[in-house]
């Protein structure tokens, strides 16, 4: 099993409870930073979860605090899952770096993930349709580096397996724009991933729909994902947009209010469950 933890998340929700406590107590970052002999800038940076905290600055920072011994012993077990990579890394060239390692915490942390697809959600891919789909996104990478970014897709599905072993499996609800069921340059390899749509769509924990080209446009104009934490008091819903460059990620209220106003607008437009299988299964070829 690969599924394991998501260090930028863990980083997240450990950096959002030391600013909780932090104005709590009422410093600012300055007086923090002046106490303990570091920049402001540095403690910034631990509590928005953009770098790997060091143990004996969390240390230092829950003894400033005066943070209860419950707390300390879930931040400090927090600080340790965080130094652990994961296991998709080392990453290759070939890969955006903070994106992947975002895109991935967020499946492993997460309840649920929902959103609107343009092609198959790599979630869903077969193998054969992830090398195809990666050469045509990748031309220019060596064999070797889609080969390993092909690895890394079929290993982040151990999160919807029904067998999860550390925690129940990611629910996924996912709405397909009905060109994912066309476009591939291998019929066999089309055909393939078609049944393995209709294969998934069984399982217990994934929603698959299929909005048909006939019922028009609607407010997604690219592929998103929104990101449901398993426990609320921790963790906070994110958004996951994404483009030909970088991915945006997004968690402010309003942001994701606006992602979650939009899919209720696809779903709305999408066929249901039964009638997506049901148009997945007659594209493929028997």
């Amino acid at each position: 099993m690969t599924v394991a933890h998501g260090p930028v998340v863990i980083r997240r929700r450990l950096g959002h409870v030391l600013k909780q406590l932090r104005v709590g107590r009422d410093l600012q970052l300055s007086q923090v930073a002046r106490q303990l002999e570091v920049s402001p800038s540095k403690l910034s940076r631990i509590e928005t979860g953009q770098v790997e905290p060091k143990l004996r600055d969390v240390r230092d920072l829950l003894e400033t605090y005066r943070a209860t011994d419950d707390v300390r012993r879930q931040v400090m077990d927090w600080a340790g899952e965080a130094k652990s990579p994961g296991w998709w890394q080392p990453f290759t060239s070939a890969i955006t770096v903070s994106d992947l390692d975002m895109l991935i915490s967020l499946e492993t942390e997460a309840r649920a993930k929902y959103g609107f697809s343009l092609p198959v959600p790599g979630l869903l891919q077969t193998e054969a349709y992830a090398l195809t789909t990666l050469a045509g996104a990748l031309p220019d990478q060596p064999a070797p580096e889609r080969r390993r970014f092909v690895d890394i897709r079929l290993g982040r599905q151990e999160v919807i397996a029904v067998d999860r072993e550390d925690v129940p499996p990611l629910e996924l609800h996912a709405v397909l724009d009905e060109v994912a069921l066309h476009r591939c340059e291998d019929r066999d390899v089309l055909d393939e991933q078609l049944h393995e749509l209709v294969r998934r769509s069984e399982q217990p924990n994934i929603t698959l729909q299929v909005l048909p080209l006939a019922r028009g446009w609607t407010p997604a104009s690219s592929t998103f994902s929104i990101f449901e934490p398993r426990d609320p008091v921790t963790d906070w819903p994110v958004v996951n947009v994404e483009s030909t460059g970088d991915d945006t990620y997004v968690d402010a209220t309003d942001d994701v209010a606006l992602y979650q106003a939009i899919w209720r607008a696809v779903t709305d437009r999408a066929l249901d469950p039964e009638r997506s299988r049901e148009l997945i299964s007659s594209l493929a070829r028997r």
